[in-house]
């Protein structure tokens, strides 16, 4: 009870993100069941987690020995701890748990220790779901008034990031953008973000098709531009309300447009 309070303490605020435990996440998501499964993707799984007063979400991210690289995880939490803003989904704590268990052999009496590593990431829960769900046709889909709060949304998320914190997302896809119940768009999944020192990369296999830049794509050059890129997908796919594959070259010509008004990008004053 008092873990769950400690996680329901940061929830409302008053607590800042702070290690969790192993046995806390696992109770509030009955232990990973099914039922409370809401996502799957290649970096991991997705839990909703239960509190008494609120409801969080779980990601449980894929360990193996081809896939585990502590290195990643260690930076996407450093870069999360850095992180406070409206158009970003808060992060409510880690979890970083390495124990031994004994598995017996099929058939025989003998036994082997095994490692096991559990990684996992604790956020606020959206319930209006991704970006992505809402891409439609403009008969059937959001309101242009809609969208282009959306769009102002992600401008200002991504400004925070780039300017304030100095952070580059690498994976900015409408996917990995939640709408809560007001439409307010929440930049997530910071698993490839890199500080903005960083200039280059070896490899480009987890980039989604589509949303990354040729320059990433082809030769591994980090920059701000490479998420300038990635949002002028998404303006167009909002635009239109269709997604799919864009022409590089239209995207390419409209990347340097988008970046000059990022930059002076500023919040209009409340009425």
């Amino acid at each position: 009870m008092g873990e769950t309070n400690v996680l329901e303490r940061i929830f409302y605020g008053l607590e800042k993100p702070t290690d969790l435990a192993l046995a806390l996440l696992q109770e509030i998501t009955e232990n990973f069941s099914e039922n409370r499964k809401i996502g799957k993707g290649g970096f991991g799984e997705v839990y909703k987690g239960m509190l008494q007063n609120c409801i969080v979400v779980v990601k449980r991210i894929i360990v193996s020995e081809h896939t585990v690289d502590d290195r990643f995880f260690d930076c996407e939490v450093k870069n999360l701890m850095k992180v406070s803003h409206l158009n970003v989904v808060r992060f409510l704590g880690f979890c970083s748990n390495t124990h031994r268990e004994a598995i017996q052999f099929p058939g025989s009496a003998d036994f082997v220790f095994v490692q096991k590593r559990e990684r996992l990431l604790c956020f606020e829960y959206i319930n209006n779901g991704s970006l992505d769900k809402h891409i439609t046709d403009e008969l059937r889909g959001l309101e242009w008034s809609v969208r282009y709060e959306i769009i102002k949304g992600i401008l200002h998320g991504l400004r925070y990031l780039h300017m304030e914190i100095n952070i580059i997302h690498m994976d900015l896809k409408p996917s990995n953008i939640m709408l809560d119940n007001d439409m307010v768009p929440k930049i997530t999944d910071f698993g490839l973000s890199r500080l903005a020192k960083i200039t280059h990369t070896s490899g480009t296999r987890f980039i989604t098709h589509g949303y990354c830049a040729p320059e990433y794509e082809n030769c591994g050059k980090m920059s701000k531009k490479v998420d300038m890129y990635s949002l002028g997908v998404i303006i167009i796919e909002l635009v239109t309300g269709r997604k799919g594959d864009p022409n590089k070259t239209n995207v390419e010509t409209q990347v340097e447009q988008f970046t000059n008004a990022f930059t002076t990008f500023t919040m209009p004053a409340s009425n």
